[in-house]
């Protein structure tokens, strides 16, 4: 692998448009091209386009099919849809064009079991041509399944996993907003749970899946809850809009992994947009021994987008095939062009 890695960022939405700042400014990378969603954002400068007030020299294309055979890349940086199938509609056209793939889709984290069949196209095409595909994020990617795993490295015996992520949702874009019911009524939320219009957050039982894989464990049975959180004061949510009192401002989103009835793997997502609350990612891990590891969760506009832009050169070194993080070394964060200190 040659450097700088050639990169193509695929969706430049709020997460898009952060990693492409991100890929500008790291050593080792460079930004080779753009894909935007609407049609009109075709032939617009990307650093204008990101607001960067200044050109860069990289044009926003409409055409993935044709950016991929025209632009020499290494790796596309995908961030526009969250499942499986539309996932690899999108990306079909960069795997035959012989590019490895990074995608922040939730779903992408694990997706071996709730879908097996698509997973074996994936792969072999992959495989075929040459390249790796990978799905990867704060969460699945890190903090629910990654992190949980490392700690378990030091652990004589382990018996149950809990992950419990308080997490501000106030940075995310319109449709992550739309997605955990931001500004419901608590009838239209819980109506929007029971019609699966309401995914809140996707990727937990995708979760359960890697660890219990790595752990060797068993898992017979996955159950989620959703539940709503209401506001209890008008809240002001920053670039996005006002959640009134009475209203949902939040979820409580759990997910347990049973093996013959008892809970081995708990994973508890409390989101939230109310920017005064305090966010934390604890993890719990009943074994020998017993370990507490809590720790501060940034803003997911940060972290997200950190760890997919960090793992670019790792996945272009990697073996052809649709991966998962279990299939990575330990990613470090990447050298910047200017370091501040």
């Amino acid at each position: 692998m040659s450097l700088p890695l050639r990169v193509i960022q695929y969706g430049l939405g709020a997460m898009g448009s952060v990693m492409a700042k991100m890929i500008l400014e790291k050593r080792d990378l460079k930004l080779v091209g753009a894909i935007a969603h609407h049609a009109e954002d075709a032939g617009k400068d990307v650093g204008e386009f990101i607001g960067l007030r200044k050109k860069i020299g990289v044009k926003v294309s409409h055409d993935p099919e044709r950016l991929f055979r025209r632009v020499k890349a290494d790796v596309v940086l995908h961030a526009t849809v969250s499942y499986v199938p539309k996932v690899w509609e999108q990306i079909e056209p960069a795997v035959r064009a012989g590019l490895s793939v990074i995608t922040i889709a939730e779903e992408m984290g694990y997706p071996f079991y709730k879908y097996p069949k698509l997973c074996r196209i994936m792969d072999r095409a992959a495989k075929k041509h040459g390249v790796s595909i990978l799905g990867t994020g704060i969460n699945p990617g890190f903090a629910m399944d990654v992190l949980p795993l490392l700690l378990t490295g030091i652990c004589e015996e382990v018996w149950s996993i809990r992950v419990t992520r308080l997490i501000n949702f106030a940075p995310f874009g319109a449709a992550i907003q739309k997605n955990i019911g931001i500004g419901m009524t608590p009838k239209a939320f819980r109506s929007g749970i029971a019609s699966g219009k309401l995914p809140l957050h996707l990727g937990m039982p995708e979760c359960v899946h890697e660890m219990a894989d790595a752990l060797q464990w068993k898992i017979d049975q996955i159950r989620e809850t959703r539940r709503p959180v209401i506001a209890k004061r008008n809240v002001r949510v920053p670039g996005y809009k006002s959640v009134a009192k009475g209203t949902v401002v939040g979820f409580e989103h759990r997910c347990f992994g049973y093996t013959r009835g008892k809970v081995k793997i708990l994973l508890e997502e409390l989101g939230n947009v109310d920017p005064k609350l305090p966010y934390s990612n604890t993890v719990t891990i009943d074994g020998n021994p017993r370990l507490l590891e809590k720790m501060n969760v940034p803003m997911g506009n940060l972290t997200t987008t950190s760890h997919a832009v960090n793992v670019l050169p790792a996945v272009a070194r990697a073996r052809p095939g649709l991966l998962s993080m279990r299939d990575l070394p330990v990613v470090a964060c990447l050298p910047h062009k200017r370091p501040r200190s």
